[in-house]
């Protein structure tokens, strides 16, 4: 075997014929790629010991000369797995005679540095074919395989990028073949997965673009630009369903500079879009009832009075408000409420022609512009269609029941010559349909308009009250009509404005209703009344306070605990305090109410009915109340000794409340023909200016105390 070793030594040194021959022979060419490659080549002997070695090769074993690797193996450099793996691919080489192997191989060298190499081991054979060892060369590829690591990590990427997206990625052809569509896209689009869409769908901009026209401009965009962003387009789903997607696109050129094909993302904006429309529709129109709002309004009102000018016609405005609707609303609920205006909307759509607007402009206000009126009586004739339709039966929520509405009329260009002066007027004159009554309407006339002002002033003003403590309370004995004994006392409000004066309640309580000041207000009259009430009692004087309860007070949320709390603040028994509720009020929501007033009554406290008698007046509810008192309306007490109608009902309604064994009272007594009366039909109680006016809460308790002595002395 060393023979065979010095053999092949010899052949790699120069052939002697070669040596003067003036060219480099094979020893001196070997020597010099040995010496200059970067590559590791080696020479092995049959027992896969080193012949001869690179420099390259020399210089990752760390050896100072090449020569020195001579005799060694590679078990010598290298760890016992990689050398015992070398030796078997060699002896199998070399059992062979002529086997090649070339693979890519993760290489540890003796300094512990790794590297990729590409290696080719052959057989070595001799001048007579046979083997005498092996060969091998292994080209260093670290580079090329982080530059094929990276690129797969970036194609990695890029692919969990373009699957896990949440937009649309596509790449089609630049007549709309679909190439690659990713999930999001398949999913915006309606398809089960990408492969579906490719399969089903072979153009894009056909079958998919609602308005496939459009890719003509993107397209010339793309060639002009080579991109483009944020184009609008609406896309048919597979079920023909639209999406309104915003989409981003890229030309791909060829290396000739040709379009080779788009690519680009899709974005789903559909809720986005609808959000949007939602939104211009909102400023626009009115949410409930799909009517114009007050915006809509006064831009159509402008252009119809600049229609009107120039063809000399007239514009009406007609302000509705809707009859005792917060009652409703209160009573049955807001959805209730809606429903209503609803239904309200449509019907004032039908009384209007095409050209008129119907808008709602907060509420259970509505206002209608009707154009091209030539008589001013033409806007009559339309309030009265729209009162006729108003008062025609509802049936909302399987509840039958009618309704009427107030209308104020203004006319341009008599009453305004621009849409929110003509708006003001009517909103004006509509207040004075209510103030005349219900179901009703009226022109616009400067009284109207002072009648307005003067309101929103009393407004302005009541809403400073309370806090500046312009709000008091008298109080008006109620007496026993056989003793003349005081037995209660009934709490005024009274208004008392530093520049206004004294403010009549029919002024002021009406305005607090209807702005919902009336609840503290209320709440507070409520309080100070039991505080004043227990006074009375810490002097002597155990008599109870009658306090009225407005019907928006009294279907607020919470009443009944409103009570409780100001009887408890004051310390007051409750039987010392009587809430006094109008007949009008229980009979519109006497199911509703029932429920608390027996709270109220089982809390101790007294209930009376005030102004009765302007109702129905109805044995049959009566019973179902569990009230204690009723009080004889004061227009009846009026004339009682004088007209034949009013004292035979008040007669009635003495008699009726005697039978269900309530307490009657007359309120507004001044004279003794009324007494006489009262005392003639066994009227139990009276209150009025014929006993006394109503007094200041720190003259009660004197009042009290002298009417206890003539009492005591038998002269009441």
């Amino acid at each position: 075997m060393k023979s065979d070793s010095q053999s092949v030594s010899q052949r790699i040194q120069a052939n002697p014929a070669q040596r003067h021959s003036g060219q480099p022979n094979d020893g001196e060419l070997l020597s010099a790629l040995l010496e200059k490659t970067e590559d590791s080549i080696y020479f092995k002997d049959l027992d896969s010991r080193f012949l001869r070695i690179s420099h390259a090769l020399a210089k990752k074993l760390h050896l100072h000369r090449a020569d020195d690797a001579v005799g060694k193996s590679d078990s010598d450099f290298f760890a016992q797995t990689h050398a015992q793996k070398a030796l078997e691919d060699e002896v199998r080489i070399m059992r062979t005679g002529s086997a090649l192997l070339s693979a890519e191989e993760r290489e540890t060298w003796p300094d512990g540095t790794e590297t990729w190499v590409l290696t080719n081991k052959m057989a070595l054979l001799d001048a007579r074919g046979k083997v005498i060892g092996t060969f091998g060369i292994s080209h260093d590829i670290t580079a090329k395989k982080a530059a094929e690591n990276a690129l797969r990590l970036a194609e990695e990427k890029y692919r969990r990028i373009f699957e896990d997206a949440i937009v649309g990625i596509f790449q089609a052809s630049p007549d709309g073949r679909p190439i690659s569509v990713n999930s999001a896209l398949t999913e915006i689009l309606g398809y089960e997965s990408p492969k579906q869409l490719l399969a089903e769908v072979s153009n894009l901009v056909q079958e998919v673009f609602v308005h496939p026209e459009q890719m003509v401009d993107l397209k010339r965009v793309l060639e002009e630009q080579g991109s483009l962003r944020g184009a609008e387009l609406e896309l048919y789903r597979k079920d023909r369903s639209k999406k309104s997607v915003i989409t981003n696109m890229r030309a791909v050129r060829d290396s000739t500079g040709n379009l080779a094909f788009i690519e680009g993302t899709i974005e789903d904006i559909t809720d986005r879009k609808r959000a949007e429309e939602r939104v211009q529709y909102l400023a626009y129109y009115d949410a409930l009832t799909g009517l114009p709002n007050r915006t809509l309004l006064r831009d159509r009102l402008e252009k119809a009075l600049a229609g009107a000018r120039r063809r000399n016609e007239k514009v009406a405005v007609l302000f509705v408000d809707l009859d005792h609707f917060k009652t409703v609303n209160d009573t049955l609920g807001h959805s209730f409420g809606d429903q209503l205006l609803q239904e309200v909307a449509e019907r004032l759509k039908r009384c209007a022609r095409e050209q008129d607007t119907v808008a709602r402009i907060g509420g259970d206000e509505f206002v209608i512009a009707l154009t091209g009126l030539r008589d001013i009586p033409d806007a009559a004739v339309a309030a009265e269609r729209i009162m006729d339709a108003m008062t025609t039966e509802f049936i909302v929520q399987g509840r039958r029941f009618n309704l009427s509405c107030c209308i104020g009329i203004s006319i341009c260009p008599e009453h305004g010559a621009n849409g929110e002066a003509l708006v003001k007027n009517a909103d004006a004159a509509m207040y004075c349909a209510k103030e005349g009554g219900r179901n009703a309407f009226r022109f616009f006339t400067e009284e109207m308009n002072a009648q307005v002002t003067e309101r929103l002033d009393i407004e302005h003003n009541l809403r400073q009250a309370l806090e500046n403590n312009e709000l008091f309370l008298m109080y008006q004995p109620q007496t026993d009509l056989t003793t003349g004994k005081i037995i209660g006392m009934e709490a005024l409000l009274r208004w008392r404005h530093p520049r206004m004066g004294l403010v009549p309640p029919d002024k002021f309580i009406r305005v607090a209703e209807n702005t919902g000041l009336i609840l503290p207000i209320g709440k507070w009259v409520l309080r100070r009344a039991c505080l004043e009430a227990r006074r009375w009692q810490d002097q002597g004087f155990g008599v109870p306070v009658a306090v009225n309860v407005s019907s928006v007070q009294f279907r607020q949320e919470g009443f009944r605990d409103v009570v409780r709390t100001a009887l408890q603040e004051a310390g007051l028994a409750p039987h010392l305090l009587e809430l006094e509720l109008t007949e009008s009020l229980l009979l519109a929501t006497g199911e509703l109410t029932f429920p608390l007033l027996q709270e109220l009554k089982a809390m101790g406290v007294t209930l009376a009915i005030d102004d009765f008698g302007t109702g129905y007046s109805s044995l049959s509810y009566l019973r179902q109340f569990p009230v204690n008192k009723l009080k004889i309306d004061r227009s009846f007490i009026k004339a009682v000794a004088l007209n034949t109608d009013d004292a035979a009902i008040t007669a009635a309604i003495i008699s009726m409340g005697r039978s269900l064994n309530l307490k009657v009272i007359a309120e507004g007594v001044e004279n003794e023909g009324q007494i006489s009366f009262l005392r003639t039909h066994h009227c139990d109680e009276m209150q009025g200016f014929y006993f006394s006016k109503p007094l200041l809460a720190n003259e009660v308790a004197d009042k009290l105390h002298r009417n206890s002595s003539r009492a005591a002395h038998g002269h009441v």
